[in-house]
């Protein structure tokens, strides 16, 4: 039973990624094996995400199967559009429209984003990827650095004019996330880049 106030009310999804609700680019497929998860489990969740959507479709008429957005935070996206009308947007868009970004950047020669680590996911609709679509309208370059870096030549496909890592090799995870040692590592990274 849904409370009546909820038929008046509008909600907007961030949404960080664009993934759908099942499948092999789904919620399961996608993002179980980062969380643990076997090839076994990963199997039965995408199966219980199938038969999750059928439900749904079922129930309110909505196939959000496919629907962008759909699998984003293990499939949260999915239900909110089914049970709330809810109106999924890329987070990074919300943002940059919030930021009025496509004016700021509008006299930049470069623009450098970056996050923890950039791989295929970075792709999917994370802060670079809008960064990046925002800046290619504008002809502006945009270079990616990250701690960790997976994907390395679909990034460089992708549009952005470099990838780096800040990271010097065979620093362990809790050396480089010591905020003094993250930030002398960019520091450099960027210093290095410049100077090319």
């Amino acid at each position: 039973c849904v409370h009546p106030a909820l038929n008046s009310c509008r909600f907007t999804v961030a949404c960080d990624v664009q993934n759908p609700f099942y499948g092999p680019e789904g919620a399961a497929y996608v993002f179980a094996p980062q969380k643990g998860a076997d090839r076994e489990m990963v199997e039965a969740l995408d199966a219980g995400l199938q038969n999750f959507a059928e439900v749904i479709r079922h129930t309110t008429g909505k196939d959000i199967s496919h629907h962008p957005g759909a699998g984003a935070a293990g499939g949260m996206g999915g239900s909110l559009l089914a049970f709330l009308n809810a109106e999924l947007k890329p987070g990074i868009q919300l943002m940059l429209e919030a930021l009025d970004f496509s004016n700021k950047i509008k006299s930049a020669d470069l623009i450098i984003t970056g996050e923890g680590k950039a791989d295929r996911q970075t792709l999917m609709g994370k802060v670079p990827s809008g960064i990046l679509a925002e800046a290619r309208k504008q002809n502006i370059p945009v270079i990616l650095l990250a701690g960790n870096i997976e994907d390395s030549d679909e990034l460089q496909q992708a549009g952005f004019e470099g990838v780096f890592s800040v990271n010097p090799p065979f620093i362990s995870l809790e050396e480089a996330m010591r905020p003094e040692v993250a930030c002398k590592n960019i520091q450099q990274t960027v210093e290095s880049i410049c100077k090319k």
